[in-house]
């Protein structure tokens, strides 16, 4: 069994809108590194409110693919369209088109260029600096999840406290957002299916673990052949997250 060292990475959505208390408590971790892993877009709507001295990397793994399946999830639920219909959102999200949507999704945090350039920043920089990181997407659960993941198998995780680690991400998407659900399917929407991509799935982070282990054989494969770390950077990274 193995886990992340702690107090070293922090999951987090977006850091936007934060309380004085969070705003508090993001200065009192001192000088730390955030990693952006939304769109351009995403940013530009709602940019992150860090405390001075924090160093910030914006790393737009879906550049790619902006309107895939994570990066539409914050236009939906936030409803930044003002046109957007309930109707509109059930045609894109009924008969299992949100499912599928969020597992092309997963493939494509495995297999996009921008996906690979931007993890390789991501995981090549903790393998190098040794402050505490936040990384967040919009929500923290899937180009985060993804993040967590890879994360968590070097530091020596099981397969099973990968998964459970992520799918308890599912408990703060509970409590942010089954007032909008509930609210949505009270006004004749198909709740449901637009819950397949508010909270994550075992078959997405699964998804992505299929196609890593059909292209580049394993971990290991996947980080050097796809991701283009070095050997050595993997090593010291294992080392320091489970050290």
């Amino acid at each position: 069994m193995g886990s992340l060292r702690p107090g070293l990475v922090f999951r987090a959505p977006q850091l936007s809108g934060l309380t004085s208390e969070q705003s508090s408590a993001l200065a009192a971790m001192g000088p730390i590194q955030v990693f952006d892993l939304r769109t351009t877009d995403e940013v530009d709507h709602r940019p992150d409110e860090l405390p001075e001295g924090t160093s910030y990397a914006l790393l737009d793994v879906l550049a790619d693919r902006p309107h895939s399946g994570a990066a539409a999830v914050a236009s939906l639920v936030t409803a930044r369209d003002d046109d957007t219909t309930v109707q509109d959102i059930n045609d894109a999200v009924s008969d299992g088109r949100a499912a599928d949507l969020m597992i092309e999704t997963y493939r494509y945090l495995v297999s996009l260029p921008s996906a690979h350039d931007g993890y390789r920043a991501l995981l090549s920089t903790l393998a190098a600096d040794a402050r505490p990181a936040i990384i967040h997407c919009t929500a923290g659960k899937d180009r985060t999840g993804w993040a967590i993941a890879v994360l968590q198998w070097l530091a020596g995780a099981s397969d099973d406290e990968v998964m459970a680690d992520y799918l308890a991400s599912n408990a703060g998407m509970e409590q942010a957002y089954r007032p909008m659900l509930d609210g949505f399917a009270a006004a004749g929407g198909d709740a449901d299916a637009l819950a397949d991509m508010i909270f994550v799935r075992p078959e997405y982070l699964r998804a992505a673990v299929d196609l890593m282990q059909r292209v580049h054989g394993d971990l290991h494969g996947y980080l050097t052949q796809a991701v283009g770390l070095e050997p050595d950077e993997i090593e010291r990274l294992s080392a320091r997250l489970s050290g």
